[in-house]
C-alpha cells in the first residue's frame, strides 16, 4: 500500500475487474450539467446540493467556484465541515451556502490535539465567525465511547455551544461501520474494540446538552 501512487493504472491492468476507483476529476461546468438534470427534484422536495468529504475547504477555489454557481442559479447549498482551515478560506466560503453543517468532535484543545493529530483552536475560531454569519447552523458531534461521552465532556459542549448562542445540535452516536472496509484496504483501525453506544449513554449525553438549552437530535 505505501508503493501506491494512486495513478489508477492498477484498476485497467486487474484482469479479474477487482479493483475500482472511488473517485475521479471532474470539470466545474461538467459537474454542473450532472446537478442540473436534477433541478426538477430540488424544486419538488426543496432539496439541493450538499458538499460533504472529505473535506470541502481542502479545495477552496473549486469549492467557492461550485457554490457561487449554485448560488446564481438558485439551488439550496449545504456545506459540511470540520472547520480546519485558514480564516480567510473559512470566511470566503460560508456565506455563500444556505446551511453550514459543522462537525465538532472535542473542545478540549489537548484532547483534540491527541485524537486528531491538530489543535482546536482555528475550529472554533471558525465556528464563532460562523455563529457571527447570521446563516442556518447545525452543529454535528460524533459521540465516541472512551473518547468524547463523558459527563465532563457534555458539559463543554454545552457550555461552549450556548455561549455562541448555537442552539442546534446533532448527536452521531459512534457505530462500527468503517472497520471492515479500513481492515481490508490494509489500513490501522485506531478505533478497533471501541464498543457502540448504548441509548442510555446517550440521552444521559444529550439530556446535559438539552438542559443547557440546546436544541438535540440524534443522528443527522
Amino acid at each position: 500500500m505505501d508503493a501506491c501512487q494512486r495513478c489508477g493504472n492498477c484498476v485497467e491492468a486487474c484482469p479479474a475487474d477487482a479493483r475500482h476507483l472511488a473517485g475521479r476529476q471532474i470539470r466545474l461546468q461538467d459537474l454542473l450539467a450532472q446537478i442540473e438534470r436534477d433541478l426538477v427534484f430540488f424544486e419538488q422536495s426543496g432539496g439541493g446540493v450538499t458538499l460533504s468529504g472529505g473535506e470541502p475547504l481542502a479545495q477552496p477555489r473549486f469549492t467557492r467556484a461550485l457554490l457561487t454557481a449554485l448560488r446564481e442559479r438558485g439551488i439550496h447549498t449545504a456545506v459540511e465541515t470540520c472547520g480546519y482551515a485558514h480564516a480567510e478560506v473559512f470566511t470566503s466560503i460560508a456565506p455563500l451556502v444556505r446551511l453550514l453543517l459543522f462537525d465538532l468532535k472535542v473542545v478540549d484543545n489537548d484532547k483534540h490535539k491527541l485524537y486528531t493529530g491538530v489543535e482546536n483552536v482555528p475550529i472554533l475560531a471558525n465556528l464563532a465567525r460562523a455563529a457571527s454569519m447570521n446563516i442556518p447552523i447545525r452543529v454535528r458531534i460524533p459521540v465516541v465511547p472512551g473518547i468524547n461521552d463523558g459527563a465532563a465532556d457534555a458539559r463543554q459542549f454545552a457550555r461552549c455551544l450556548s455561549e455562541l448562542r448555537l442552539l442546534d445540535v446533532d448527536l452521531l452516536p459512534y457505530h462500527r461501520t468503517a472497520e471492515d472496509k479500513y481492515h481490508r484496504l490494509g489500513w490501522n483501525y485506531r478505533l478497533s474494540g471501541t464498543p457502540e453506544l448504548r441509548p442510555e449513554e446517550l440521552e444521559r449525553f444529550a439530556a446535559v446538552l438539552t438542559d443547557a438549552g440546546l436544541r438535540v437530535k440524534t443522528g443527522g
